[in-house]
């Protein structure tokens, strides 16, 4: 995006830096997002046993999607 712009990145980095000290802090909102994928480590056991269950609850009920769907989704929703 910067190439497009015509502006370097130390160019960047400064311009960001400036912001930093004119807004006394960063100078966007900085906040997770409400639906973030569920991360193992941080599961309880009971947790961990209650996603299993709600995977294998869509599974006998037809509601299953390819891995591509999948990647594709949390590429556009997680950006990962």
């Amino acid at each position: 995006m910067l190439e497009r712009l015509g502006i370097p990145m130390s160019t960047a980095v400064g311009m960001f830096l400036r912001q930093i000290v004119m807004q006394r802090g960063l100078p966007f909102e900085v906040k997770l997002p409400k639906d973030m994928p569920l991360v193992y480590d941080y599961l309880t056991k009971e947790q961990f046993d209650a996603e299993i269950e709600k995977g294998m609850d869509d599974i006998r009920k037809g509601r299953v999607y390819s891995a591509e769907d999948v990647e594709e989704e949390m590429k556009r929703d997680y950006g990962i």
